[in-house]
């Protein structure tokens, strides 16, 4: 770590301890990794006994810093959630970053562990969130289609949407765990060339047509389904999606 981000950090860390009642400290980063660029920040998560939580950006040193407060129960609580949604975020950025205050708490301890084991799970995958999934692309794909002789821009907006749902999809279908977000087209590019190639050459695209097209082959490699499809929710379960409006 350069001098000037060490400043940063223990400035940060200065102000938190004189600002709340931590137990814990936790950096994570490209900087506390090794490989930041000029636009880095310290991501600073701080585990207190207090019910509120709290989020601050702030600069120290003339480096951004987000800084997350929050008790035990509110993190444990994002490992689920996010394991649910197979966006672990909060169990990376735990599992990964550096003990600045409470590297002997054996609560803090505890919770590195968890954050580790969230990584290793296999994400949920149910026939019933495929078919979710499926039912949000295909009729975004449905929506962009009526409108893309008539209006590109709001066809582009629905595309935009499709293609975000069709990463989610792929990493979901294949029971990967959802990596970082500047990671994830450059995983799907190395792992599954076919679709992740397409994707990259959708946000490169230069103009509306071949997007739409770029956007269709996509459909096609995925779900394969084009707008209105035959589902049944069953009974019982989780209220199906409402109508959106159009």
């Amino acid at each position: 770590m350069e001098d000037y981000h060490e400043i940063a950090l223990r400035e940060a860390v200065n102000w938190v301890c004189l600002n709340f009642k931590p137990i814990g400290i936790i950096v994570s980063g490209s900087i506390v990794r090794g490989n930041p660029d000029s636009n880095s920040d310290f991501d600073i998560f701080v585990i207190h006994e207090d019910g509120f939580r709290q989020r601050i950006q702030k600069y120290f040193n003339g480096i951004p810093c987000e800084i997350f407060i929050n008790n035990f129960e509110h993190v444990y609580g994002y490992f689920e959630k996010e394991y649910e949604n197979n966006r672990p975020v909060s169990a990376h950025m735990i599992s990964t970053g550096k003990v600045v205050i409470g590297e002997d708490n054996s609560d803090i301890k505890r919770l590195i562990q968890s954050a580790r084991e969230f990584l290793l799970k296999t994400p949920l995958l149910t026939e019933d969130k495929i078919i979710r999934i499926k039912y949000a692309i295909s009729t975004l794909f449905e929506d962009a289609t009526d409108v893309m002789d008539t209006d590109p821009v709001t066809s582009t907006y629905f595309l935009n949407k499709l293609i975000g749902d069709i990463i989610d999809y792929v990493f979901l279908s294949n029971r990967i765990q959802c990596p970082r977000a500047k990671e994830r087209i450059k995983y799907l590019e190395v792992n599954y060339p076919d679709i992740g190639k397409l994707i990259a050459g959708y946000y490169s695209a230069e103009n509306f047509r071949d997007r739409y097209g770029i956007a269709k082959s996509l459909v096609d490699k995925t779900i394969g389904e084009y707008g209105f499809f035959e589902w049944d929710s069953g009974q019982d379960q989780v209220a199906p999606p409402p109508p959106e409006a159009i």
